[in-house]
């Protein structure tokens, strides 16, 4: 590398000597060859910029296609990269050739020399900026290195063959305006293309409507008994419909556990990761639903792990993440190449993306009005199915400016909660400032502010599908559409000495709420309460039953269906998979001996009353959750439990082998 930096010192060097023979011909320079080779210069420096740019896109397709980890940054991908980024490569090093262009009508030579060294490093820059691991300095040292080998060369053929200049330019541009009409045209009609090619639906078809609400566990849900009045909505909706007391989710955090509500998959099937994809394996609900004819939409506030580039817009025929993904702007188009993100910081344009996203989050309210939004400009009569994440009652839990506190100190000012909200923060990343006082303090006001934000927060979710409910049922919409209402995973507050989710397998991260309201119009209107335990990965199976489809459903598992009759009363049947709940391992943290993800993958069954925990390293524990549901004690070492260990380490090995055991199974053996 100092090689490299030596070379590219030696030939800059070699300017100076130029600058005395600028200078005298510049005497003899006429106005005419000063702005010939002004234009020349500017003309090359937009050929600059169209070739990075469509080099930086090839380098961005092979990527895609040939490495499958997702960066954070690459979550801010725009819907229309494919033009954006050649687009943003010819404004950046258009306004390049502008300076030089400049520079050439005072000291041409100068200029020139100059002019393509720098473009050279540009171009080098901006490839190598595509690839991750390398630091900053490392970059810029590179193509300093690059630019001084081709820069020089480059300026030889520009200046010998100024037909490639003449051709080239109007060439490139002109295919760049073929991207962006073509591109911009399939992404603007993406939807209606989908839709236009979708078989007809069955006749009188029910909707779907299925709301994830992100991170609420049953036990801070009145829908399940909490003593807050957090849900009172849905309190009420579940009068029409199926309410589950012991839902329990297929993981404990957010991608696996909605990858399998979409696949009915158990997390160990699923190729999901913290930084890898859902792929093509299994077929998705919305895939399905949309081979039924069905017109399919996902809006998503949680639009970190349920972003598209995880692979859950799957069959929907529009799928909303990040809103600026979704925008045309200045901005978006500087920002979508890779010297655009080293230059907008420089004036003020903040382009990393990180934490402090979720305190402008995408609201329960705004994701009503775009799935309300997208209803009402729908313009045949097919069947829906939406899927809507509400992401309010997820960390930091700060609620939409101007709503209400409903819980703890309502008083307390809006800026007062973020700082206390912040202070935990630093707290549990063991950067606590000497100005926040006490740790112990901090902690248990942390967790007190916490919690009371949290349940806040399920309340204003809660308030804003009472909002939405009211509005379908007066279009009419909701007497012929299935709802299902439910979390992906539940949260710890210091329960287990945890805080969050995405830790363990225990009650308070995998039990949620789960409503299931038929369509009215449908025959198998049930009502009533399940105290059975069930799995999420039921429900894909559960909706093709209930819509009575006649192609086959392929889905595995089984429809929750039969566990209700028509008089609402549960019968004796078992429910038709085996609970189980799992967390893989978490790699991209350090180690933490008292947090079990960190160890290795942590796997919980549940059967016949008990709980059966498994960590990594063969590490056992079971609860009886008659009479011990909060996990407390653990009774594995009890003398007459051996046989239920056994069976509990049989089933989980067949499931773990691939055997689709279903709970009847389980329960019998």
């Amino acid at each position: 590398m100092v090689n490299v930096a030596r070379e590219f010192g030696n030939r800059i060097r070699g300017l100076g000597s130029l600058q005395r023979i600028d200078a005298r011909r510049t005497e003899g320079t006429g106005e005419a060859a000063s702005r010939s080779s002004s234009r020349l210069l500017i003309a090359n420096a937009l050929i600059f910029g169209l070739v990075t740019g469509f080099l930086e896109l090839a380098l961005v397709l092979a990527q895609d296609a040939l490495i499958r980890t997702i960066t954070m940054d690459s979550l801010r991908t725009n819907l229309h990269f494919m033009w954006m980024i050649p687009l943003a490569d010819v404004a950046i090093f258009g306004t390049c050739g502008l300076l030089f262009g400049w520079l050439a009508r005072r000291r041409p030579e100068f200029a020139t020399k100059w002019a393509f060294l720098t473009m050279s490093a540009m171009l080098a820059l901006a490839l190598l900026m595509r690839f991750d691991g390398l630091y900053m300095i490392a970059r810029i040292v590179l193509s300093m290195g690059i630019a001084g080998s081709i820069g020089p060369w480059l300026e030889a053929r520009a200046l010998a063959f100024p037909r490639l200049t003449r051709w080239g330019l109007p060439l490139l541009g002109g295919g760049l305006i073929v991207l962006i009409a073509v591109d911009f045209t399939r992404v603007a009609t993406a939807e209606s293309r989908t839709l236009g090619r979708l078989p007809a639906a069955s006749p009188q078809a029910p909707n779907v409507l299925f709301l994830v609400m992100d991170n609420v566990r049953a036990a801070s849900a009145s829908l399940n008994g909490h003593d807050r009045p957090t849900t009172p909505n849905l309190d009420r909706l579940a009068a029409r419909g199926i309410r589950f007391e012991e839902a329990r989710s297929i993981a404990s955090w957010t991608l696996p556990s909605h990858a399998g509500m979409f696949t009915g998959q158990w997390h160990h099937r699923l190729t999901v990761g913290w930084d890898q994809a859902l792929d093509k394996t299994y077929p998705t609900l919305a895939e399905y639903l949309s081979n039924q004819g069905y017109a399919t939409a996902g809006f998503v506030g949680n639009i970190y792990y349920c972003n598209r580039r995880y692979g859950l817009d799957r069959g929907f025929a529009r799928y909303e993440d990040y809103y600026e993904n979704q925008t045309v702007s200045p901005y978006e188009i500087i920002r979508s190449s890779s010297l655009g993100r080293c230059l907008l910081p420089l004036v003020g344009y903040p382009v990393r993306v990180g934490f402090a996203e979720v305190y402008r989050r995408k609201s329960a309210d705004l994701l009503n009005q775009d799935l309300l939004g997208w209803l009402s400009k729908r313009r045949d009569s097919r069947p829906f199915f939406a899927f809507v994440n509400y992401y309010d009652a997820h960390a930091p839990c700060v609620l939409p400016e101007g709503s209400h506190r409903r819980f703890g100190h309502a008083e307390r000012p809006h800026k007062e909660q973020i700082a206390a909200l912040k202070r935990y923060q630093r707290l549990m990343a063991n950067t606590l400032k000497p100005e926040d006082g006490d740790k112990n303090e901090v902690d248990r006001e942390g967790i007190e502010v916490l919690r009371d934000s949290y349940e806040s927060c399920i309340a204003y979710i809660d308030a804003q599908i009472g909002r939405l409910f009211a509005d379908l049922e007066r279009q009419g919409i909701l007497e012929n559409t299935m709802v299902v209402v439910t979390s992906d995973h539940g949260e710890h507050f210091n329960e287990h000495g945890f805080v969050g989710h995405g830790q363990s397998v225990y009650r308070r991260e995998v039990h949620v709420p789960l409503l299931i309201i038929p369509p009215s119009s449908r025959s198998v209107v049930a009502k009533g309460i399940i105290p059975e335990p069930v799995s999420l990965r039921d429900l894909p199976a559960t909706i093709v039953d209930i819509l009575a489809i006649k192609d086959k459903s392929p889905f595995p598992g089984g429809s929750l269906a039969p566990l209700w009759n028509s008089n609402g009363s549960s019968d004796s049947l078992q429910p038709p998979s085996p609970v189980l709940s799992e967390v893989g391992h978490k790699l991209h943290v350090p180690r933490m001996e008292q947090i079990p993800s960190t160890v290795g993958e942590v796997k919980a069954l549940i059967s016949e009353g008990k709980v059966y925990i498994r960590n990594s390293g063969a590490k056992e524990e079971v609860f009886d959750l008659h009479v011990d549901p909060l996990e407390k004690t653990d009774i594995v070492a009890a003398k007459d439990l051996h046989p239920s260990l056994e069976h509990f380490r049989s089933t989980l090995k067949q499931i773990l082998a691939g055997k689709d055991v279903n709970a009847e199974e389980l329960a019998r053996d």
